[in-house]
């Protein structure tokens, strides 16, 4: 029933939907009907109220709608869902009609919601799976690419998690906003504080947030310190969480007799009235040697209403500040897309720790936060916080806020400010300043971005004693093919208060870099091909030097990729010459070379990174004179498979580790095992393992090559480390299973194109199969399984890589569990365009998409697609002769050619020219 809103008064004229909800999804047409009913004794002439903030659609209402006494009509509404038709995930379309008759009473208005199905969304990546951290400053820039594939704007914040003590972010993550087809850089600066002379890996996970907090895309980084002495620790990427949902109860062993008894879980409840409840559990017993004790870490439960919220636990947020600990966390929603936030931490992020491992007084944080996102392209932010270090004993006062400003729909402005006043007990307050402009720009060909920001040195937020200033902007030459220019600039320069107790904090240095980027980049088909020359300028000012270190390199970067259904290729190669090189280490100028590839198909894989000679100056400045080559390997297998109908499922790798200027070598294996059970519980198992090799000590006159000599008395030290975990998880899943089937669906390769599979009719294996988003890949069979909700219908689509098409369009409804063959036939690429024929009578045409291209074969076979917003449609057709024509739909198109006869052939690309005309007004003759 549609939604209906009727005024206090009897209508006499009511209308309504037919559906009072519809599923849409991106670059597809949608439609529902409007039934409007005269129970009024006389005709009635009704027009509609609200054209100018109706959205315009394929079909809409005429313009007057006439009702004899007693009459009931319906109407068709037709919708393509493109960005000038869906701007929400959830868009209401209204309809208000009003009478010429003045005394009928006709209802207020009526409605329906289109509810966007976002196949395709955020997309977070960065340059390298891998980031290598220099032993010398223990810093890098780490820059993360944001790209939005979609069809609406996404408002988000970059939020870093898993991230230890050891190491810090600094980088702005919040308040961004992409629109369709946009992206974005951001660019973040890792620092490792560990002093050790142990080097340690760390695996952080960068998460894309919704204002609501939810997940929109996730990025697992590694971290990596320039060294082959790794240890393995107990938080790893396959032990650190459960599935969503799931409850876990595992045994872990490690050397030397430590052992943990784990408890972890998290999930999701939702309760009546939009209201939802989530919650994560981290409990460990560790059973040591030395010590024995329990530890709760990472553990909250989190309320959310329409109106308020309220999280207790672990709280991790950026908010200009580093919130990390357990505390409170309330939301007052005081408005759409509006909240007042009020933060209480208690600066240690173990809930509970019994091992005593670290202080448990570490200071707290007070932070108020007001968010305005009731718009997609403006929102503001607004954050006053006062933080107390017990143990650097700094106290830090913060006062920032930030605003979006769009000036059309292509252009946006954005500002950023902050102060902060640092206080040490006896010592002087220090007073920090920052600010930071954006601008971008998207039109339908040219792209800019420029986002400049500075801080004062001893500013309190995460950027501190920074300039950064970043422009980049590209420009289409075609549909494929892309030319781009980049321009950043990174000046590190940090100040921290010194107090007896944290005087390694005063050895920060003073870094920074510059690029200056050309770039083209071209996609035919399945491969991705960039070129990208560039001047690199570095420079480092040690602590304890008096002097600055440079280095200049002219350098080209290489990047080539190929995607298909079962293999996906990747190789990087950045090649340049050094010709500045103040750091003497070597004493001439160099060559050097880094080289990142992968491989990865549908069970193994491969990745290799290569470095020779140095590319970081910091690179550089790690050798020693009597070794001046710079070397670093890294390599080694992946492989996933399941067996047993898939109940059982591995993940299993090997990675071999060579540095080249401590002849320190690393040999590591890691596996994963699953094996779901009935009832939804599951038992698991975990292997980690990892052999490192390395001289004892660096020899001061031989070098760190000394134990290398057999003569030479020095032993290598070598270290092992193992972990071994086994568990049994139990999974929540609220769904009725009484209510699924399974679909399972055989493709292969129909030659005669009869619609029927033959004998000789071989499989087609490796093609990606698509349904409401779920994607697939058959296997050597052909065959794919779905499990959905029965009794509702599915559109079964592939994704053309490998000149695939299916015969016919394929609908299921599925009923029950069901088994299919489709028919796939080997196709070439039509191409076409809509061309505007004009009529100087006549107004300008609306934009054709959504417009549906017919092209019927000799035999009857039906082949459909849609005209995209610039006129041009795309189909891939089996071999064959057909005829072409255009459902135009919409009133005011006409075609000047009914029908279009076209030969395909193999090999042999097409690209027609569809003519038609537009007539928009209409005139009416009232003779008296």
């Amino acid at each position: 029933m549609g939604s209906l809103f009727v005024t206090a008064q009897q209508s006499l004229v009511r209308y309504g939907l037919k559906y009072d909800t519809v599923v849409i999804r991106p670059g597809e047409t949608f439609s529902n009907s409007l039934w409007v009913e005269n129970k009024s004794a006389a005709a009635v002439c009704l027009f509609q109220t609200n054209l100018e903030t109706s959205v315009k659609g394929l079909l809409d209402l005429p313009d007057s709608i006439r009702l004899q006494a007693g009459e009931k009509k319906w109407f068709p509404l037709k919708y393509f869902a493109n960005r000038r038709t869906v701007h929400s995930h959830f868009q209401q379309f209204r309809f208000m009609l009003a009478a010429v008759q003045k005394h009928i009473p006709v209802q207020t208005q009526a409605s329906f919601t289109a509810y966007l199905q976002q196949i395709q969304g955020l997309v977070v990546d960065t340059d390298e799976p891998e980031i290598y951290l220099s032993r010398m400053s223990r810093q890098t820039s780490v820059p993360v690419h944001c790209y939005n594939n979609g069809l609406i704007p996404v408002d988000f914040r970059l939020e870093l998690s898993n991230i230890p003590e050891e190491l810090e972010f600094t980088g702005d993550g919040t308040g961004h906003t992409l629109g369709p087809g946009q992206q974005q850089t951001i660019v973040f600066t890792a620092t490792n504080k560990l002093r050790s002379r142990i080097a340690s890996d760390f695996l952080v996970t960068i998460r894309a947030l919704d204002k609501r907090g939810n997940q929109l895309a996730a990025k697992s980084l590694r971290m990596m310190s320039m060294s082959s002495d790794k240890r393995l620790g107990l938080n790893q990427t396959s032990f650190s969480q459960s599935l969503p949902n799931t409850v876990g109860l595992r045994y872990l062993s490690v050397n030397a007799g430590l052992s943990a008894y784990q408890l972890q879980g998290n999930g999701s409840l939702f309760l009546a009235g939009s209201r939802q409840l989530q919650y994560r559990l981290n409990a460990d017993y560790v059973n040591d040697p030395v010590q024995k004790g329990f530890n709760l870490y990472d553990t909250y439960i989190n309320y959310q209403s329409s109106k308020w919220g309220l999280r207790a636990g672990t709280i991790y947020e950026l908010l200009d500040f580093n919130l990390n600990g357990r505390g409170i966390k309330a939301r007052l929603q005081t408005g759409p897309g509006r909240s007042l936030n009020l933060y209480g931490i208690d600066n240690n992020y173990m809930l509970y720790n019994e091992l005593r491992s670290l202080p448990q007084n570490q200071g707290a944080t007070f932070a108020i936060a007001y968010q305005d996102q009731s718009s997609p392209v403006n929102n503001k932010t607004l954050i006053l916080l006062r933080n107390s270090n017990t143990w650097s004993h700094v106290n830090t006062s913060l006062f920032s806020g930030s605003i979006a400003l769009p000036v059309s729909e292509k252009i946006h402005f954005g500002a950023e400010a902050g102060y902060s006043q640092l206080h040490i007990k006896d010592a002087r307050s220090r007073r920090g300043l920052a600010a930071g402009l954006k601008f971008a720009y998207n039109g339908s060909r040219i792209r800019a971005y420029s986002y400049h920001y500075y801080s004062t040195p001893y500013y309190g937020g995460l950027r501190r004693g920074l300039l950064q200033l970043d422009n980049s902007g590209s420009f289409d030459l075609g549909r494929s093919r892309t030319l781009s220019a980049t321009i950043r600039l990174l000046n590190n320069n940090p100040r921290l208060l010194y107090y007896f107790g944290n005087e390694y904090l005063s050895t920060i240095n003073r870094s920074g870099n510059s690029i200056y980027e050309i770039g083209y980049s071209s996609r035919p088909g399945n491969w991705n091909l960039a070129l990208r020359p560039y001047y690199f300028a570095q420079h480092i000012r040690m602590q304890t030097e008096n002097k600055t270190r440079r280095s200049g390199s002219v350098r080209g970067k290489i990047n080539l990729g190929y995607v298909d259904a079962m293999h996906t290729v990747f190789l990087e190669a950045d090649n340049g010459y050094t010709f500045q090189n103040a750091a003497h280490q070597p004493k001439t100028s160099f060559f050097s070379s880094r080289v990142n590839a992968s491989y990865k198909g549908q069970v193994l894989g491969f990745s290799v990174f290569a470095q020779f000679n140095s590319y970081y100056l910091t690179d550089a400045l790690a050798l020693k004179l009597e070794r001046p080559q710079y070397r670093f390997l890294s390599l080694g297998p992946t492989a996933a498979f399941t067996l047993f109908q898939q109940q059982v499922s591995v993940n299993a790798g090997a990675s071999y580790n060579y540095s080249g200027y401590n002849h320190g070598s690393n040999y590591s294996i890691n596996s994963n095992l699953r094996w779901q059970l009935k009832n939804n519980w599951a038992l698991t198992a975990d292997l980690l393992f990892g052999v490192n090799v390395q001289p004892m000590a660096y020899n001061i006159i031989r070098g760190a090559g000394a134990g290398d000599d057999p003569g030479d008395p020095t032993p290598a030290y070598r270290y092992s480390s193992r972990q071994l975990r086994f568990g049994i998880e139990k999974s929540f899943n609220t769904k009725n299973h009484q209510q699924e089937g399974k679909l399972e669906l055989f493709f292969y390769t129909d030659l005669n194109a009869n619609g029927r599979r033959d004998a000789e009719e071989p499989a087609a294996a490796g093609v990606q199969v698509r349904i409401d988003g779920t994607m697939a890949i058959t296997n050597r069979k052909g065959a794919v399984k779905f499990t959905g909700e029965k009794n509702k219908s599915y559109s079964v689509s592939i994704l053309n890589n490998k000149n695939w098409s299916l015969l016919q369009g394929l609908e299921i409804t599925l009923k029950k569990n069901s088994r299919m063959d489709v028919a796939l036939v080997k196709t070439e690429l039509l191409t076409g365009r809509l061309v505007y024929v004009a009529d100087k009578y006549a107004d300008a045409p609306p934009t054709p998409a959504g417009i549906r291209v017919k092209a019927v074969s000799k035999n009857g076979a039906v082949f459909m697609t849609l005209i995209n917003e610039e006129g041009l449609f795309r189909l891939y057709l089996p071999e064959n002769q057909y005829t072409l024509s255009v459902e135009t739909g919409a009133p005011g198109f006409t075609m000047l050619q009914e029908n279009r006869i076209v030969q395909v052939r193999q090999e042999q690309r097409q690209t027609i020219e569809l003519k038609y005309s537009y007539q928009g007004r209409k005139v009416e003759v009232t003779r008296f």
